[in-house]
């Protein structure tokens, strides 16, 4: 009888043994399970400098496990992107070929970075004063696009005349006044004047010229630098997603008279 109970509680502990060895070993497993979990990640293709814009061109996706993903890793290319689609993220610090993309080494664009990170290769950034006529009451916001349309006056045969071209079409604007693309506005605070917190004096207020940047060619740069000269610019702003560039002519004040 007394070794039948030490039997007994011989195999009790033994299952009991057993249960917590197959627990511990669950956990293990689930661990490395969760561990050894593939992630996709954002690495470098090649050595990208600092100060430079990221583009989709500039990395690859890799799946790694979770546990060697890095705090704050980019995992898609869209996390590149703002809200209109296009690369608003410049490196802070250099990235070398094959190192994860961090969250930690990039940069979006404002008053500290400047705006040489998101003028597109080839081109250059040319600001234009603007007036609530010339700038569509000045609705136009960093990232829309607009057609340059210029106007100048000219004399024929001892007839004054004025002719109006549309010099450029589908033109990103980079920037108004300092409110760079990629950059979200914070709402003004009221003060205990009422003034906004940052907002400008009438006497500020009157001596600031508006002025919307656009992405321009070196050669549209020359172009519009000249008709600012010889005579004015007007923007027309362009429906979201509109590409097409039509062929239009040159009108003069005769044109107008035609039927």
């Amino acid at each position: 009888m007394q070794n039948r109970k030490v039997i007994l509680i011989a195999a009790v502990f033994g299952v009991m043994a057993v249960l917590l060895v197959q627990a511990f070993l669950s956990n293990v497993e689930n661990k490395y399970k969760v561990g050894a979990e593939l992630i996709n990640v954002l690495v470098a293709k090649g050595y990208i400098s600092e100060g430079t814009l990221v583009t989709e061109y500039m990395v690859d996706t890799k799946r790694i496990p979770r546990n060697y993903v890095q705090p704050g890793a980019v995992t898609t290319v869209r996390q590149l992107m703002n809200e209109q689609g296009m690369y608003v993220n410049a490196t802070l610090v250099p990235i070398l070929e094959g190192e994860q993309v961090t969250s930690t080494k990039l940069v979006q664009p404002g008053k500290e970075t400047g705006m040489s990170i998101v003028i597109p290769e080839g081109y250059r950034a040319v600001s234009i004063a603007i007036t609530d006529v010339t700038g569509v009451a000045r609705l136009i916001k960093p990232g829309d696009r607009v057609d340059v349309i210029g106007t100048s006056e000219f004399v024929m045969k001892h007839r004054p005349m004025v002719r109006s071209f549309t010099a450029f079409q589908n033109v990103l604007v980079l920037a108004y006044n300092q409110n760079i693309m990629g950059t979200v506005i914070a709402p003004e605070k009221k003060s205990e004047q009422g003034m906004g917190m940052g907002e400008l004096s009438q006497e500020d207020k009157h001596e600031q010229i508006p002025t919307v940047t656009l992405a321009l060619t070196p050669d549209q740069a020359q172009k519009i630098t000249h008709l600012a000269k010889i005579g004015e610019i007007q923007l027309s702003l362009r429906p979201i997603g509109e590409k097409a560039t039509p062929s239009l002519s040159v009108i003069d004040t005769d044109d107008l008279l035609k039927n």
